[in-house]
Parts: structure tokens; C-alpha cells; sequence
């Protein structure tokens, strides 16, 4: 039996690892560790490791590690924490498979652990690109002390092994939120907007919006009130939830709590959790800010996407992405795009590039055909 070591830090992260994590649970020859830590820990971020056991997932452990403060000096030792937290876990608990989703920073805390500790990593959503953040680097980085690959389409697996990836360890599954998406027992419509404080007769949006870190041209807090003088300008009801846990994500976080509190059809969550998200999405007239999610799950539903800024340039995009720049004018002009009839129109046949919902399966097939030696270790 092989035993998997799940890390998650983040929210969104956890929901998209929640379908693999439950096919692993099911399967006889496989099971798993669960190991929570980062912003799952912050009240400020929603507390979301109740919701994570409150949906029946056992949390093997936890690794606190994150100071107060968005400056570098700051993150950077709230990562030298993570290193020594998870150095404990890696020395407390048996496991042979180290397996990691994305590009948050703090990963790479998992990543020199697994390495001196000599556990194999899985990468899921690896291949990707986003130009506007550091998450591009540290992406890659865990590529390359990455043993098996997980991607969610074929350009990315192609990516991958133009990076020198051997193609024996690249596998496209598809995109594992897919799974989640389909499986889910979604929230009925008046029960999800009663307890959202909606009404279900004006339009519904849903904003997320997190710091571009490589952008040095117009500050995070200017690029988020610029995102609110465009949506004064339309009558909405609007949900928006936390920025992560980046380089200037206190004053974006800030400015969305002051502009919310003026304003009565605006409402902030810190985390909607899985299963009130993606109930939340087929009712929303579009999304806005510059999530990963708006490009890679929002497509699923074929409803629009105003993706702002650069923090996602070089993902692969769908029709039903709008991309506009930081300016008001740009914002609202996508706006109006994304609450057009003739575009919402073409969206209704738009294929989809991330996976059939059979992404989880797929993995645990791959994984139980591991055989876990020292040639498999030795990455050419």
C-alpha cells in the first residue's frame, strides 16, 4: 500500500485536491496523510480548516507559519517557519509520496523538506504560466524537484517537456476541479442567496482579486479602487472574497472591507468554500478580478470572465475570458462586453480545454503504477 502525503495552504488549492484526496481515500491499495497549514490557520483568511474537516476529511497534522505583515522580510521568514514545521512532519509521520498543487510560494517549504527527507513529489498544475507573478518562478521550480506530473490540458504537458521533462513522468489528466464541479451537491439557488444576504432578481457578481507581484507600474491599492469606481458604475450585487496571502495583500484586503462597508449591495467573505462557490457561479452573470479560477473552472460554466491585469497572462484562455488592463475605462469596457447578449451567446457552444470530470481517477491509476526505486528517484 502506498501512502500519499497531501500539503495544502490555501483554500483554493485544498477544494481542487478534495476530489483526489477522496479517490485515494476509496481506493484499497492507497491512503493518504493530510497535512494543513498557512492560511487555512488565519482567521483573516477565513479559518478555512474547519471547512475542511467539517467535510469529513481527517487532518493528519498542522504547520503554522505565518507572520502578520505583507512585506518580503516578513513572508520570507514565515517560510523559514514552514521549513522547520514541515521538517517535523516529514520526521513524525511514514509516508512515501510527497504530492503538491500549484505555485503558491510557501511550497517550496514542502519541496526542500521532500528533497533531504528523499520523498518523491507528485506536481499537480504544473506546465502553466502566469507572467504577472512570481508564481511563474516558483512553478517551476517545484517542476524541477518534481518526480510526476499532473496537468490540466496537453499544451501544458507539452510545456513540461520542453522544459526538459521526461515524458515518461508527464501525464494530462485534465483539470481535478473539474471532478468537483460534477460530483458536488450543489446548493439550491434561494437557500444559497438567503444565506448570502442576495436577491435573486438583480444580477450577481463575484470579484477575487490578489496582489500581481511583479507589477511595478501601478500600486495594488490603486489597481483595486480603480476595479470599484468601474463597478460603481453598474448596479450589481456583488460577492467579493480575500485576496491571498502575497506581497501586498493587506491593502488590497483593506480597501475591499472600507469599500464594502459603504456600500449595501456589496458583500465580502473572506471564503465561500467549494461547495458554495461553485453553487454560487452558474447564477452569476459574470466573474471579476484576476483569479487562476476564472480561467480554468469559470469556463466550465460558460459564463464570462473579466480577467484585469497581468497577473494571469500566458494561462491558456477561452473565449469566454475578457482581458482588460488596470485602467477604469478598460474595466468597465469589459464589463459591458461580459453583460452583452450577442457575447454571452457564443459562449452557450464553447468546448472546453481542461478534462472530462475523470481527472482524480486518472491520477490514483497512474500513482498505484508507481514503483517507487531508485531509478524512479533519479531524475534524468
Amino acid at each position: 500500500m502506498k501512502t500519499i502525503a497531501f500539503f495544502t495552504t490555501a483554500r483554493a488549492e485544498f477544494g481542487i485536491l478534495s476530489a483526489l484526496i477522496k479517490k485515494v481515500d476509496r481506493d484499497t491499495d492507497l491512503d493518504y496523510r493530510l497535512f494543513a497549514g498557512g492560511m487555512h490557520l488565519a482567521p483573516e483568511f477565513g479559518n478555512t480548516i474547519r471547512e475542511i474537516r467539517d467535510r469529513g476529511f481527517h487532518v493528519t497534522d498542522t504547520f503554522d507559519f505565518l507572520l502578520q505583515g505583507d512585506q518580503p522580510r516578513v513572508l520570507a521568514e514565515s517560510v523559514g517557519i514552514a521549513v522547520k514545521e514541515v521538517a517535523r512532519i516529514f520526521n513524525d509521520y511514514d509516508f512515501d509520496i510527497a504530492c503538491l498543487l500549484g505555485d503558491r510560494f510557501e511550497l517550496l517549504a514542502i519541496v526542500t523538506n521532500a528533497l533531504l527527507f528523499s520523498k518523491p513529489i507528485i506536481h499537480i498544475h504544473g506546465g502553466e504560466s502566469t507572467k504577472g507573478a512570481i508564481d511563474d518562478q516558483v512553478r517551476n521550480m517545484i517542476t524541477k524537484a518534481a518526480h510526476v506530473h499532473f496537468t490540466s490540458c496537453a499544451e501544458y504537458a507539452e510545456n513540461l517537456l520542453k522544459m526538459g521533462e521526461s515524458p515518461q513522468r508527464v501525464f494530462n489528466t485534465g483539470a481535478l476541479a473539474i471532478d468537483n464541479i460534477r460530483q458536488l451537491d450543489k446548493i439550491p439557488q434561494e437557500a444559497l442567496f438567503k444565506e448570502l444576504g442576495l436577491q435573486k432578481d438583480k444580477p450577481t457578481v463575484l470579484a477575487t482579486y490578489h496582489p500581481v507581484t511583479l507589477e511595478s507600474n501601478i500600486s495594488p491599492l490603486q489597481q483595486i479602487r480603480n476595479l470599484f469606481t468601474a463597478l460603481r458604475a453598474f448596479d450589481f450585487q456583488i460577492i467579493f472574497t480575500a485576496p491571498n496571502m502575497d506581497r501586498g495583500y493587506r491593502e488590497i484586503m483593506d480597501e475591499i472591507q472600507t469599500q464594502v462597508a459603504n456600500a449595501a449591495d456589496y458583500r465580502y467573505i473572506e471564503s465561500l468554500g467549494m461547495r458554495r462557490y461553485f453553487s454560487l457561479l452558474p447564477h452569476c452573470r459574470f466573474v471579476i478580478g484576476n483569479s487562476s479560477s476564472g480561467l480554468i473552472e469559470v469556463p466550465y460554466f460558460k459564463i464570462p470572465t473579466v480577467n484585469i491585469g497581468d497577473r494571469q497572462k500566458g494561462r491558456i484562455r477561452h473565449q469566454s475570458v475578457i482581458d482588460t488592463d488596470y485602467s477604469v475605462e478598460s474595466i468597465k469596457q469589459g464589463i459591458e462586453t461580459a453583460m452583452s447578449a450577442e457575447f454571452r451567446q457564443k459562449l452557450k457552444n464553447m468546448p472546453f480545454k481542461f478534462g472530462d470530470g475523470q481527472a482524480a481517477q486518472k491520477m490514483v491509476d497512474i500513482i498505484k503504477s508507481i514503483e517507487l526505486n531508485q531509478d524512479f528517484m533519479r531524475k534524468e
